[in-house]
């Protein structure tokens, strides 16, 4: 896999972590860790105001991880697709190399045995 892929991979945890962490940083109608201390929340009843800054730095983050997500699944899909092209010329290349490599045998006759005589197996006696 590519550089590239890997500080994809890299970038990804680590939003993951960060946007797990906003997440529970909110403290929307008492949700989140804000809301374990017992505070009380204003708003549980009323319209939502004006967005904070922790949920337009969630929403943002939330945007580029689904971004980050689809590039990766794209440059996994790209790696897939080069990786059976190459695999497809490896077998072409060997297909050609063993017909190559295998002389072609004149067709000789080749008289057919004849089966050996097996002994008879002596009769039982009468009696």
């Amino acid at each position: 896999m590519s550089t590239l892929f890997w500080v994809g991979i890299v970038i990804h945890v680590f939003l993951c972590l960060f946007l797990v962490m906003l997440i529970l940083l909110q403290n929307d109608k008492m949700g989140g860790l804000a809301g374990l201390g017992g505070m009380t929340s204003q708003s549980a009843f009323s319209t939502a105001g004006a967005a904070t800054f922790v949920q337009k730095l969630t929403r943002i983050v939330g945007i580029v991880y689904l971004v980050l997500v689809f590039a990766l699944g794209y440059m996994t899909i790209q790696q897939d697709r080069s990786a059976k092209s190459t695999s497809a010329l490896k077998q072409s290349a060997e297909q050609t190399a063993t017909s190559q490599e295998v002389p072609q045998l004149p067709a000789a006759t080749i008289p057919a045995a004849e089966p050996a005589a097996v002994p008879a197996a002596p009769a039982p006696a009468a009696q």
